[in-house]
């Protein structure tokens, strides 16, 4: 049975990967959906709102790209899978490699 994402509590579910990489995780998303797998992703952002926030006015301010100078962006993918999938999502999204 299929459950709407919205369903999927994270407390209930089972945490397969955490990246910073979108592409990585843009990869084992369609891993999962080629096998019928159902998953839920969750952002995390190492800083806050507000200091997100101070970072994008200084940048603006200074006319470049937060990625030209400064720190990388600080987010990070989470994606969590129904405990009876875990040992298959796993096998599966194992051979995902970063570059």
């Amino acid at each position: 049975m299929k459950l709407p994402q919205f369903l999927m509590l994270i407390p209930f579910l089972k945490r397969l990967m955490v990246e910073t990489s979108a592409e990585a995780i843009h990869q084992a998303c369609t891993i999962l959906d080629e096998n019928g797998i159902q998953y839920r992703i969750q952002t995390l952002r190492m800083r806050g709102t507000i200091g997100t926030m101070l970072d994008s006015r200084t940048y603006m301010r200074i006319n470049l790209s937060q990625n030209k100078w400064g720190t990388q962006s600080s987010i990070s993918y989470a994606i969590y899978v129904r405990r009876k999938d875990y040992e298959t999502a796993r096998r599966l999204t194992s051979s995902i490699k970063i570059m």
